[in-house]
């Protein structure tokens, strides 16, 4: 039982009673006399306030055993490397054979040979990759590492740092042996808080064989330090720690007699959920990339079926060349420029020439069993016309004397001085943005009336009898094409345009 006296002084001490100074000056003097019984008394001369060369001596031969340690976790990358194979030491085969499905060089090699179907296979293996990683030996994976985190503070405290203080001249070559000279323990009492503060486990739990051996595997096939070695130093440290004359050694050089060691905060790395949200977005990306590389291609099929070669850039300044500047600002883009200026493009070569002279033909000298259905057609025809000066409307504000070309290019010219501009920029760009979609969104519907009509219309001139249109044979003779190759190719550019205006409004404004 502690002496109650003694115990009351720290009570008082702790309190701030009115005999501070005299509790705080008998509880020093009691631990200077504690200090005679303790088993570890060599490190500390009492009467000269000093740390014995003895002290350094044992430190220098932590320092000895954990110097191949030391040296080897120096490099940053080691961790990087100690995590992975710490993580795959711990997965079972299956999963293990998914994650190697899963490498940057697998799935390279996969995307050369796979067709359209990578995407699903790769979804596929995250989900297996998901299944695998709700492990409980995972969990064991996250214990095991954080002890290598442990160990890798405890190897990479600075030993010769601190003693250096007691011989500047040792080094970690250990060629020749240390002269240690006394030294007072004010000058060290920092370093001593700081080395029991990254003390090791002394859990007898824990598996310091397992961290050892995927040390030794990451070093190839070298100890960095012998199992019974390294079970022989923690005993050591453990039975030091329990003396407390590390404690009493910074209370007395401190002259605070109820300090206490604080430890560093435990380690709590979560490799498996870390390591696999990771790989989870590196995967998604690829898949991402995939999808839209895929989406560009049927993008680039379909503009070559609509239009051909010609020139798809017919707005002056809600253009994709236009819109560059803003992607180097890294602010939001012209998202629907494509879309906008193929819209104007078709409605300029195609709705207002073949369309327009088709319809001449078909609504005007057409004589229709159902009025509602040339009706539905004519307005779908004329919706399309009416749309395209609100088109050149929004493109002409963004000219120079435009409503908002200029708040457009003052923000471009004040945003690397002042990045305040950018949230204004964004909200310019948007609203442009969200002005073309709006445009584009009321357009397409009429394109699928057109287009229904056209296949009705193109099915209604091969029946026999007629159903739609009832003087089919007057109407061919006033066409110059064959009518039905004419509606069969109208048709068919009407509903390749309507495939690419969906994939660049709806992914982009998914996007």
């Amino acid at each position: 039982m502690p002496d109650e006296s003694i115990v009351n002084k720290v009570m008082s001490f702790i309190s701030g009673g009115s005999d501070n100074a005299d509790d705080k000056q008998i509880l020093l003097k009691q631990l200077a006399k504690e200090v005679q019984q303790n088993k570890y008394a060599k490190f500390y001369r009492s009467r000269q306030e000093e740390a014995d060369p003895g002290f350094a001596q044992y430190f220098y031969s932590i320092f000895k055993i954990i110097h191949p340690a030391y040296v080897y976790l120096k490099d940053d990358s080691v961790m990087k490397k100690i995590k992975q194979v710490t993580l795959e030491s711990h997965i079972d085969k299956k999963t293990m054979d998914v994650i190697k499905r899963l490498t940057g060089e697998a799935v390279a090699e996969r995307r050369k040979n796979s067709g359209a179907d990578l995407s699903k296979e790769l979804e596929q293996d995250l989900a297996a990759l998901t299944t695998g990683f709700d492990n409980p030996r995972l969990a064991v994976a996250d214990k095991c590492y954080n002890l290598i985190v442990v160990f890798a503070r405890f190897v990479s405290w600075d030993y010769l740092g601190m003693l250096k203080k007691f011989d500047p001249e040792v080094s970690e070559n250990f060629s020749a042996p240390p002269k240690f000279t006394p030294l007072q323990t004010d000058l060290i009492m920092a370093d001593i808080a700081s080395f029991c503060s990254i003390l090791p486990s002394f859990d007898p739990a824990d598996d310091w064989k397992t961290v050892l051996e995927i040390l030794k595997y990451c070093r190839g096939g070298t100890d960095l330090i012998p199992l019974e070695i390294w079970n022989g130093l923690l005993a050591n440290l453990k039975d030091l720690k329990q003396s407390k004359m590390l404690d009493t050694i910074v209370k007395l050089a401190s002259g605070n007699p109820v300090w206490e060691p604080r430890p560093a905060p435990k380690p709590d790395e979560q490799l498996s959920s870390g390591w696999l949200a990771e790989k989870t977005a590196e995967i998604r990306q690829i898949i991402m990339n995939i999808s839209e590389n895929q989406k560009n291609a049927q993008i680039a099929a379909l503009e070559k079926a609509v239009f051909g070669t010609n020139e798809v850039n017919r707005l002056i300044y809600y253009n994709r060349e236009r819109g560059k500047i803003l992607v180097q600002k890294e602010v939001s883009s012209y998202v629907y420029a494509p879309a906008m200026n193929h819209l104007v493009v078709i409605i300029q070569d195609f709705i207002k020439k073949e369309m327009q002279e088709l319809s001449d033909i078909l609504l005007v000298r057409g004589q229709w069993t159902n009025n509602s259905a040339s009706i539905a057609m004519s307005d779908a025809y004329h919706t399309i016309l009416d749309i395209e000066p609100e088109m050149h409307e929004l493109d002409e504000s963004l000219s120079e004397d435009g409503g908002t070309g200029p708040r457009l290019r003052g923000a471009l010219v004040r945003i690397d001085r002042d990045p305040s501009q950018t949230r204004y920029l964004n909200s310019i760009v948007n609203s442009i943005n969200e002005e073309a979609l709006n445009i584009l969104n009321r357009t397409i519907p009429s394109f699928v009336v057109l287009g229904k009509h056209l296949k009705m219309l193109l099915d209604d001139c091969q029946k026999k009898p007629y159903e739609l249109i009832m003087n089919w044979k007057e109407l061919m003779l006033v066409s110059k094409t064959p009518i039905v190759q004419r509606l069969s190719d109208d048709y068919k550019k009407v509903n390749y345009f309507i495939q690419l205006m969906l994939l660049e409004t709806r992914d982009s404004e998914e996007g």
